[in-house]
Protein backbone atom coordinates (compact mmCIF):
# COMPACT_ATOMS: atom_id res chain seq x y z
CA UNK A 1 0.00 0.00 0.00
CA UNK A 2 3.08 2.23 0.21
CA UNK A 3 3.12 2.50 -3.55
CA UNK A 4 2.49 5.87 -5.08
CA UNK A 5 -0.71 6.18 -7.00
CA UNK A 6 0.04 7.52 -10.46
CA UNK A 7 -1.84 10.64 -11.34
CA UNK A 8 -2.62 11.72 -7.78
CA UNK A 9 0.51 13.76 -7.22
CA UNK A 10 0.70 15.19 -10.74
CA UNK A 11 -1.01 18.22 -12.15
CA UNK A 12 -4.07 16.97 -14.05
CA UNK A 13 -4.42 20.25 -15.95
CA UNK A 14 -1.11 19.68 -17.74
CA UNK A 15 -2.54 16.90 -19.99
CA UNK A 16 -3.31 18.06 -23.49
CA UNK A 17 -6.00 15.48 -24.33
CA UNK A 18 -9.58 15.65 -23.06
CA UNK A 19 -9.73 11.93 -22.19
CA UNK A 20 -7.38 12.48 -19.22
CA UNK A 21 -9.88 12.64 -16.34
CA UNK A 22 -11.81 9.61 -17.63
CA UNK A 23 -8.62 7.58 -18.07
CA UNK A 24 -7.39 8.62 -14.61
CA UNK A 25 -10.71 7.58 -13.07
CA UNK A 26 -10.59 4.20 -14.84
CA UNK A 27 -6.99 3.71 -13.75
CA UNK A 28 -7.92 4.54 -10.13
CA UNK A 29 -10.88 2.16 -10.34
CA UNK A 30 -8.71 -0.69 -11.54
CA UNK A 31 -6.14 0.08 -8.86
CA UNK A 32 -8.88 0.08 -6.20
CA UNK A 33 -10.13 -3.28 -7.51
CA UNK A 34 -6.58 -4.67 -7.26
CA UNK A 35 -6.23 -3.43 -3.67
CA UNK A 36 -9.61 -4.97 -2.82
CA UNK A 37 -8.55 -8.32 -4.27
CA UNK A 38 -5.32 -8.16 -2.28
CA UNK A 39 -7.26 -7.33 0.89
CA UNK A 40 -9.67 -10.20 0.23
CA UNK A 41 -6.72 -12.56 -0.14
CA UNK A 42 -5.15 -11.30 3.10
CA UNK A 43 -8.44 -11.53 4.99
CA UNK A 44 -9.09 -15.08 3.80
CA UNK A 45 -5.55 -16.06 4.88
CA UNK A 46 -6.12 -14.45 8.30
CA UNK A 47 -9.43 -16.27 8.63
CA UNK A 48 -7.78 -19.60 7.75
CA UNK A 49 -5.02 -18.99 10.30
CA UNK A 50 -7.59 -18.05 12.95
CA UNK A 51 -9.46 -21.31 12.33
CA UNK A 52 -6.20 -23.26 12.51
CA UNK A 53 -5.11 -21.51 15.71
CA UNK A 54 -8.42 -22.24 17.47
CA UNK A 55 -8.67 -25.84 16.26
CA UNK A 56 -7.59 -27.72 19.40
CA UNK A 57 -7.20 -31.20 17.85
CA UNK A 58 -5.08 -29.74 15.04
CA UNK A 59 -2.89 -27.85 17.53
CA UNK A 60 -2.48 -31.01 19.63
CA UNK A 61 -1.38 -32.95 16.53
CA UNK A 62 1.05 -30.20 15.54
CA UNK A 63 2.49 -29.81 19.04
CA UNK A 64 2.05 -33.32 20.43
CA UNK A 65 5.51 -33.50 22.00
CA UNK A 66 5.21 -30.12 23.74
CA UNK A 67 1.67 -30.83 24.97
CA UNK A 68 2.73 -34.27 26.22
CA UNK A 69 5.74 -32.87 28.05
CA UNK A 70 3.62 -30.13 29.60
CA UNK A 71 0.99 -32.61 30.79
CA UNK A 72 3.73 -34.90 32.15
CA UNK A 73 5.36 -31.97 33.98
CA UNK A 74 2.03 -30.95 35.55
CA UNK A 75 1.27 -34.51 36.70
CA UNK A 76 4.82 -34.99 37.99
CA UNK A 77 4.67 -31.69 39.90
CA UNK A 78 1.34 -32.60 41.50
CA UNK A 79 2.55 -36.10 42.40
CA UNK A 80 5.81 -34.70 43.77
CA UNK A 81 3.94 -32.19 45.89
CA UNK A 82 1.71 -34.90 47.36
CA UNK A 83 4.70 -37.16 48.00
CA UNK A 84 6.69 -34.36 49.65
CA UNK A 85 3.77 -33.42 51.91
CA UNK A 86 3.32 -37.04 52.94
CA UNK A 87 7.07 -37.48 53.52
CA UNK A 88 7.28 -34.35 55.66
CA UNK A 89 4.27 -35.48 57.72
CA UNK A 90 5.85 -38.87 58.38
CA UNK A 91 9.14 -37.22 59.26
CA UNK A 92 7.47 -34.78 61.68
CA UNK A 93 5.60 -37.65 63.35
CA UNK A 94 8.83 -39.44 64.37
CA UNK A 95 9.57 -39.37 68.08
CA UNK A 96 13.00 -37.81 67.50
CA UNK A 97 11.44 -34.92 65.58
CA UNK A 98 8.82 -34.40 68.28
CA UNK A 99 11.54 -34.39 70.95
CA UNK A 100 13.54 -31.85 68.96
CA UNK A 101 10.55 -29.53 68.61
CA UNK A 102 9.78 -29.89 72.33
CA UNK A 103 13.41 -29.09 73.24
CA UNK A 104 13.34 -26.04 70.97
CA UNK A 105 10.08 -24.82 72.57
CA UNK A 106 11.52 -25.26 76.04
CA UNK A 107 14.66 -23.32 75.14
CA UNK A 108 12.54 -20.46 73.76
CA UNK A 109 10.44 -20.44 76.94
CA UNK A 110 13.50 -20.23 79.17
CA UNK A 111 15.13 -17.50 77.07
CA UNK A 112 12.01 -15.30 76.82
CA UNK A 113 9.49 -16.22 79.52
CA UNK A 114 7.59 -12.94 78.97
CA UNK A 115 6.50 -14.18 75.52
CA UNK A 116 5.01 -17.46 76.75
CA UNK A 117 1.50 -16.43 77.74
CA UNK A 118 0.90 -12.90 76.54
CA UNK A 119 -2.62 -11.65 76.94
CA UNK A 120 -4.41 -10.01 74.02
CA UNK A 121 -4.83 -6.27 74.12
CA UNK A 122 -8.27 -4.72 74.33
CA UNK A 123 -8.21 -3.34 70.74
CA UNK A 124 -7.24 -6.80 69.46
CA UNK A 125 -10.15 -8.33 71.37
CA UNK A 126 -12.55 -5.74 69.94
CA UNK A 127 -11.36 -6.33 66.37
CA UNK A 128 -11.63 -10.10 66.84
CA UNK A 129 -15.16 -9.83 68.22
CA UNK A 130 -16.27 -7.51 65.40
CA UNK A 131 -14.79 -9.78 62.74
CA UNK A 132 -16.43 -12.81 64.32
CA UNK A 133 -19.82 -11.08 64.41
CA UNK A 134 -19.50 -9.96 60.79
CA UNK A 135 -18.61 -13.45 59.61
CA UNK A 136 -21.48 -14.96 61.63
CA UNK A 137 -23.97 -12.50 60.11
CA UNK A 138 -22.67 -13.21 56.61
CA UNK A 139 -22.90 -16.96 57.08
CA UNK A 140 -26.43 -16.66 58.49
CA UNK A 141 -27.57 -14.55 55.54
CA UNK A 142 -26.06 -16.97 53.03
CA UNK A 143 -27.68 -19.95 54.73
CA UNK A 144 -31.06 -18.18 54.73
CA UNK A 145 -30.79 -17.59 50.99
CA UNK A 146 -29.83 -21.19 50.32
CA UNK A 147 -32.72 -22.53 52.42
CA UNK A 148 -35.21 -20.22 50.70
CA UNK A 149 -33.99 -21.29 47.26
CA UNK A 150 -34.18 -24.96 48.19
CA UNK A 151 -37.67 -24.53 49.59
CA UNK A 152 -38.82 -22.64 46.48
CA UNK A 153 -37.30 -25.27 44.21
CA UNK A 154 -38.95 -28.11 46.11
CA UNK A 155 -42.49 -26.67 45.82
CA UNK A 156 -43.10 -25.26 42.32
CA UNK A 157 -46.87 -24.93 42.92
CA UNK A 158 -46.44 -22.27 45.61
CA UNK A 159 -47.49 -18.78 44.53
CA UNK A 160 -46.05 -15.62 46.04
CA UNK A 161 -42.91 -14.91 47.99
CA UNK A 162 -41.88 -17.28 50.72
CA UNK A 163 -40.94 -15.78 54.10
CA UNK A 164 -37.23 -16.05 54.85
CA UNK A 165 -37.59 -17.77 58.25
CA UNK A 166 -40.86 -17.97 60.16
CA UNK A 167 -40.86 -17.36 63.88
CA UNK A 168 -40.73 -20.62 65.88
CA UNK A 169 -44.01 -19.70 67.59
CA UNK A 170 -45.89 -19.37 64.26
CA UNK A 171 -47.19 -22.26 62.18
CA UNK A 172 -46.92 -22.34 58.35
CA UNK A 173 -50.43 -20.99 57.85
CA UNK A 174 -49.64 -17.87 59.90
CA UNK A 175 -51.59 -18.73 63.07
CA UNK A 176 -49.77 -19.13 66.38
CA UNK A 177 -49.05 -22.71 67.39
CA UNK A 178 -51.28 -22.40 70.46
CA UNK A 179 -54.22 -21.24 68.32
CA UNK A 180 -53.71 -24.20 66.00
CA UNK A 181 -53.72 -26.63 68.94
CA UNK A 182 -56.85 -24.96 70.39
CA UNK A 183 -58.72 -25.23 67.08
CA UNK A 184 -57.98 -28.98 66.86
CA UNK A 185 -59.55 -29.76 70.28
Amino acid sequence: MGERTPGLGTNSHARPDHAGPRAAAEELGSEIAGVREELDTLLSELDRRRHDALDLPLQLRRHAVGAGLTAFALVATAAGSVWLTHWRGRRRARPTAKTGRFYHALSRMTEHPERVATASTIPAKIVTAAASAAVAALVKKLLERVVVKVMDASSPDRVGPRPSFPSPAVHDNGRPIGALAASRR
